[in-house]
This record gives C-alpha cells, structure tokens and sequence, in this order.
C-alpha cells in the first residue's frame, strides 16, 4: 500500500493490533506547524492539548523533553535520524504512536497514528473554491503548464501562480501537482 500524505487509511504497521489511521504534519525545528493534512487539522482541532501558542502553530507532545530531543535527532543530527514516541496510559483522543522523520532540510515530518475511530467520525469538509481557482484547477489536472493556464484564461502569470499558492494553501499540498491529486481524490474536479 502507497504512502499517501492526505489521506487516511488503514495501516497494519501500527504499534497495536487494532486498526489505525494515519495523520500528517510537518514542522519546523522550533515545532511550527507547517502544513497539516485534513486528519491532522481535525485532530488538533478536537485535541487542543497537542498545540500551544496564542494562534495555536506549534505542535506539542509529552514528555516535553523527549519531544524536543526528537526535533532535534531530527534535523540537527548528522546523519538526522527519526524517532518513534508510543503513547501509553491515555484515552482514546490521543495518537497511538507518534514518529518524528527528518523530511527536507529544517523540516520535520512528523506521523500521527491515530484509532481508526477517531478518523472515521470526522466529517470531512470540502474546500471552498472560487470559480477562477476551479479554473485553474482544471487546467492543471489536465496537464496546462502556467503560461498555457495564463493564456486559456486570459489573465497574467503572477495570478495564476496566486490562484495555485490559495490552491495549495486550501488543499494542504506542498506543490501544485500534489493539490491536483487531493482534489481528485475529494472529488472536486468532478464538480
């Protein structure tokens, strides 16, 4: 089974025997929150604990010191190396497992499994899009590079290059390509 950033599914490689679900983000060596999968937003949201700060953008886990040993495993080591930190003892809003990868240069991966439950019971809420983002969508889908998707459209390159950022912003995606796949996935080409 392929490993899939945004989506939820159902994995065997669990620290349990029941069913897991998987939630991802990334963050920077300070615990920023970077980008945030759907799974990983709802948890947040419902798990509040998890996520200090006045606008609530960093991440948090306890043991406080341990969790911060592994940020720094993570990125400040060399060779930089991932950590696993297992959840004992807590009820049923809390992650099984939390692993802590090196993913790019200053950022951090970190995967949250979570009871398959939890997961399921999460309503998952479309994004709103404006027509012109669809647009652009659409042509991205089918494969129009942005001077192609400027010309279609009539409108410059530096607003469709703004049309992809609030694309990738509302979709969690790190690069265009990857907000196409999410929004085939959500079913929002079909739209």
């Amino acid at each position: 089974m392929s490993q899939d950033r945004h989506s939820s599914y159902l994995t065997g490689m669990a620290p349990t025997t029941q069913a897991t679900a998987l939630a991802c983000l990334d963050v920077t060596p300070c615990a920023r929150i970077v980008t945030r999968d759907q799974a990983a937003a709802w948890f947040l949201k419902a798990n509040p604990r998890f996520v200090r700060g006045q606008s609530q953008h960093y991440f948090t886990a306890q043991p406080a010191k341990r969790f911060s040993n592994a940020l720094k495993a993570a990125c400040k080591e060399r060779p930089p190396r991932a950590s696993i930190l297992r959840v004992e003892g807590q009820k049923n809003a809390a992650p099984l497992q939390i692993n802590i990868l090196p993913f790019q240069p200053e950022l951090i991966r970190i995967v949250l499994f979570l009871p398959r439950l939890m997961v399921d019971a999460t309503p998952v809420a479309l994004p709103k899009l404006t027509s012109r983002e669809t647009s652009v969508l659409r042509l991205a889908a089918s494969g129009q590079r942005r001077d192609r998707i400027a010309y279609e459209l009539n409108i410059s390159l530096p607003t469709v290059d703004m049309h992809c950022r609030n694309l990738r912003q509302k979709l969690s995606a790190l690069t265009t390509s990857e907000a196409v796949a999410i929004a085939a996935k959500m079913n929002l080409l079909d739209m």
